[in-house]
């Protein structure tokens, strides 16, 4: 039967200790900017509302992206004012000056947060709506910066009643302090005095006389100085002075004490509010606290989940990775996971291989998610409670041994664990007899996943070891061990018991190898064999993880290749039509003085046997046939069924006019194609079939004929020179169906040959080019080949 002396509360508690989180939250508590945001880290615990906590993950958040993007919260002092503001509420009190500063501080802080926030709405959602009902009262802030000035001090003119005692009290003390000036030469003349100088008692001005000399002057002894030499006396024709600014002084305590008694009151009106603006004040100082930690160590927003998961990747113990800050050492991260089907991890190996670091860095990671603290990690897990059984709890007084104190601790976790439970227990029933406690332990675990709950368990047994192998629900883990530096690489292999390695660090300590040769023959072959047989299971996972990582980066630089190859295409493609979108320019400026010269030469020609108006007339018929060709280019489109014949109508690529097909020269693969009653010879691969009609022909018709050159001659040529010069003799080329064809840019610095190559490299209709052999002229030629 239970012994439920133990609370499932004290059990939580005990568990957020063995995990390092109270150390963890210690240490988050000193990015806090205020005594009260840092005592609420120091005191953190989970959160059981999972709403809740996605509304302070989310507010963190938004703190973290302000922090990131260079903007500084106005949160400049918070200081813990509940106490006075309980008494601005009891009758007849009133706040010192410097404490109703502090309640001022409190106000002007939460207005200046209220309005950030406010300003930042969409950026930061939750934060705002936060803050919407913090304090902002100017006119009780002004009514104290009014009356009390930032030392602290009442100010002169808080009342004109102060202001009237005060003009009183310096114009008394001036009159006093000339009298004592002229008692004190005159006590000075006649060497009565210690000092030269005026000083004060009970707030009464006094002169230092020698002690010797008290009884020569008549006035009243207020105090005499450490060594007994000298008295403070108050000589006795300023005692009505003196009494006179006494007086004034209680008048001024009287007035200050009005004034402040005022201001309390007003204060007090509002406390409450106050104190609920202080409360959320607190909660942003601690967000504040979270995000500045996550920003120096790499803190990950976690995902609070509904569904029954746990997954960790790439975490790290915060304390590790804290150490790594100041000592330069590397700490490794680790990935593991829990569903439905996986309800427990194993975790096997040698001592000192951490195996309980690899145990605390899993549960300190979930349990800073639901505490709202941001991992060093990507977490996501469900709301669930945690239980540990971690270190040694052996007590003298209770009469408890390391086994039986587990047992115990073991047995309240029992009680209270179900489906929302994550169970940790470290080296499990270690401390009795071996088959025994793997017994026991397989009992325990049993029991556990009877229940549903997760739980991460360490062990050197190896009976627990093949027990995991048989349990679905169960899988080992280790911690690789690098057998060729005989150390550990604290590695997490996910799916992979781990070897003792007892015998190995036993040697490395200096233990006589006879004695580890006896003891070896005690362990028989069964268990050799299985050390060995875990040994290959790490190594092939060791070697597969690496080939996994090898692929993986091969796979994401093919990617990258991939990507820029897209990118390149995407330009050129760009390039192509820019280009493209010249050359149609150009063919239709070509074409237009075409037109202008043919005109006037049938009008030179035509004018004596035809009118002129009958031959302006065909070609303004003839000019609006083309245009409207030209602005009509879907009309054009070639079709790429059939093959061009004689009579076929075809379009050159890249133009939108059609033509009719009136002799194809098979041997020189081009055709001689009329367009508009003219007649040119273009390439076969050139042409498409075209379902356009073509203008009709006209009687008065005539043959051009283009010749074009084999060869550029860009010799000095500037590079936009050469360009505009290379670009015609191409078009010529391609018109008149070169085959190659040669450019001469010379040696010289290379520049000119340069800007060639990469014209040509971006050309559609160019199939290749190549620098020109030595018969040919060397490097100072390029030879293209068209299309």
């Amino acid at each position: 039967m239970s012994d439920r002396s133990v609370t499932e509360d004290d059990l939580l508690t005990a568990a957020l200790d063995e995990l390092d989180v109270a150390k963890v939250c210690a240490h988050v508590a000193t990015f806090a900017q205020s005594s009260l945001g840092a005592e609420r880290l120091r005191t953190v615990q989970q959160y059981t509302n999972a709403t809740a906590l996605r509304e302070e993950l989310q507010r963190t958040q938004e703190v973290v992206d302000v922090m990131a993007a260079g903007d500084e919260i106005p949160f400049d002092r918070l200081a813990d004012v509940s106490s006075l503001l309980r008494k601005t509420r009891i009758a007849g009190a009133f706040l010192s000056a410097p404490e109703t500063l502090n309640v001022l501080e409190a106000m002007q802080t939460s207005r200046a947060i209220r309005r950030f926030f406010a300003e930042r709405a969409e950026r930061t959602p939750a934060l705002a709506a936060f803050v919407r009902n913090l304090v902002d009262d100017r006119v009780l802030e002004k009514h104290i910066t009014d009356a009390i000035d930032d030392t602290g001090a009442v100010r002169d003119n808080a009342s004109r009643e102060l202001q009237s005692i005060r003009r009183e009290i310096h114009e008394l003390s001036a009159r006093l302090r000339t009298r004592l000036q002229r008692i004190l030469k005159k006590f000075g003349d006649e060497e009565l005095l210690t000092d030269d100088f005026i000083t004060q008692r009970d707030g009464r001005f006094v002169l230092p006389l020698r002690v010797e000399n008290k009884r020569s002057v008549e006035g009243i002894i207020h105090g005499v100085s450490q060594t007994g030499s000298t008295v403070f006396m108050e000589p006795a024709e300023t005692y009505e002075m003196n009494n006179e600014l006494s007086l004034l002084h209680n008048a001024e305590l009287r007035e200050i004490a009005r004034i402040l008694t005022v201001l309390t009151a007003e204060v007090g009106a509002v406390s409450h509010s106050i104190e609920e603006a202080v409360d959320v004040l607190t909660s942003l100082d601690v967000c504040m606290a979270k995000a500045r930690h996550a920003l120096k160590y790499g803190g990950i927003c976690p995902t609070i989940s509904d569904d029954e998961e746990i997954e960790l990747t790439r975490v790290y113990h915060p304390i590790l990775k804290q150490q790594a800050t100041t000592s330069k050492i590397d700490v490794i991260p680790l990935s593991v996971s829990f569903d439905a089907t996986t309800r427990g991890i194993l975790i096997s190996g040698p001592n000192a291989g951490g195996k309980t670091v690899a145990m605390k860095t899993i549960g300190c990671s979930i349990a800073m998610a639901l505490s709202g603290l941001f991992p060093l990690g990507m977490v996501t897990t469900g709301m669930c409670r945690l239980f540990t059984a971690i270190g040694d709890h052996q007590s003298i007084d209770s009469n408890l041994s390391t086994f039986s104190s587990q047992i115990i601790r073991l047995r309240d976790i029992l009680s209270y664990c179900g489906p929302d439970a994550l169970v940790m227990i470290d080296e499990i029933c270690a401390g009795t007899d071996p088959a025994e406690g793997g017994a026991l332990a397989a009992g325990i675990l049993d029991s556990l996943v009877e229940r549903k709950a997760f739980f991460v368990v360490t062990t050197h047994q190896s009976s627990l070891k093949q027990y995991a192998l048989t349990r679905p629900s169960i899988r080992n883990a280790s911690l690789a061990f690098d057998d060729v530096k005989l150390q550990p690489t604290f590695q997490f292999l996910s799916g992979v018991p781990g070897n003792s390695y007892a015998f190995v660090l036993a040697q490395n300590v200096g233990l006589p190898d006879v004695v580890l040769s006896r003891a070896r023959t005690y362990l028989g072959d069964r268990h050799d064999e299985l050390e060995q047989s875990i040994a290959a299971m790490q190594r092939f996972r060791t070697e597969a993880e690496q080939h996994h990582a090898t692929a993986r980066e091969e796979a994401a630089k093919a990617e990258r290749i991939k990507a820029d190859y897209e990118e390149r295409l995407s330009q050129f493609k760009k390039k192509r039509s820019e280009l493209m979108e010249g050359a149609r320019d150009e063919a239709r400026d070509i074409l237009r003085k075409a037109q202008a010269l043919i005109e006037n030469s049938v009008r030179e020609v035509r004018e004596q046997q035809r009118a002129a108006q009958d031959v302006k007339k065909d070609f303004e018929r003839e000019r609006d046939v083309l245009t409207k060709s030209e602005v009509e280019p879907t009309q054009a489109k070639g079709t790429p069924q059939g093959s061009v014949v004689v009579g076929s109508t075809v379009v050159l690529r890249g133009t939108s006019t059609a033509g009719t097909v009136m002799e194809i020269d098979a041997k020189g693969a081009s055709a001689l194609v009329e367009v508009n009653g003219i007649k040119f010879r273009f390439p076969l691969a050139q042409l498409d079939l075209s379902a356009q009609r073509p203008t009709a022909k006209r009687d008065d018709s005539m043959i051009m004929k283009l010749d074009a050159h084999t060869s550029l001659d860009l010799r000095g040529m500037r590079a936009d020179e050469g360009l505009k010069a290379l670009e015609g003799f191409l078009n010529d080329g391609i018109l008149a169906g070169l085959s190659t064809g040669t450019i001469i840019h010379g040696k010289g610095t290379g520049a000119l040959r340069k800007v060639v190559h990469e014209y040509l490299h971006e050309h559609p209709q160019i199939t290749s080019f190549r620098i020109g052999t030595i018969q040919e002229g060397g490097d100072g030629v390029t030879i293209v080949e068209f299309r």
